[in-house]
């Protein structure tokens, strides 16, 4: 719910707003707001000012998802803690897959499962010194993992739990 009506927002616009840097991390946390608004919200359209986001990984594919459609970031009611305990899938690095959405007084906890990312999206993610070879394999990597994961059904890409 917008300022005065309901919007409808699909990935297009999400990835219009985001570009093409982290499509698939966009489109993980496009679906996890779908997953967390049918769960916390399954009867009406949840208004955005209602909204707060706490996000386990710093990425802009997931800052500007949860922006497009939650209006988070601008409102002051978004926060990155790199220290959430669930979905750490890269050791040596301070990065949850997960992720809180707080609607009112309710709070899903997610967390992505592992799997949706595939261990190669890793390795090229965070590699050092990428080849060009490897920045066109990561490229077309993160346009497929985007395809797979709107192809799926959101709360099977999810461990969800209210808190």
């Amino acid at each position: 719910m917008a300022e005065e009506e309901p919007i409808e927002i699909g990935f297009p616009m999400v990835a219009a707003y985001h570009g093409q840097s982290a499509l698939a991390m966009a489109a993980i946390v496009f679906q996890a707001q779908r997953a967390a608004f049918a769960f916390l919200s399954p009867d009406a359209v949840p208004a955005r000012r209602d909204i707060s986001i706490v996000s386990g990984h710093p990425g802009p594919g997931v800052r500007d998802a949860f922006e497009v459609v939650t209006r988070a970031v601008t409102r002051g009611a978004y926060m990155v803690d790199r220290s959430l305990p669930e979905a750490r899938f890269v050791s040596g690095h301070d990065i949850s897959y997960s992720f809180r959405i707080t609607l009112g007084e309710r709070t899903a906890e997610m967390a992505l499962l592992p799997g949706v990312l595939p261990e190669r999206f890793f390795e090229l993610v965070f590699a050092k010194d990428r080849t060009t070879v490897q920045e066109r394999e990561l490229s077309a990597l993160k346009r497929s993992v985007a395809e797979d994961v709107l192809a799926k059904e959101p709360g099977a890409l999810f461990t969800i739990r209210a808190s």
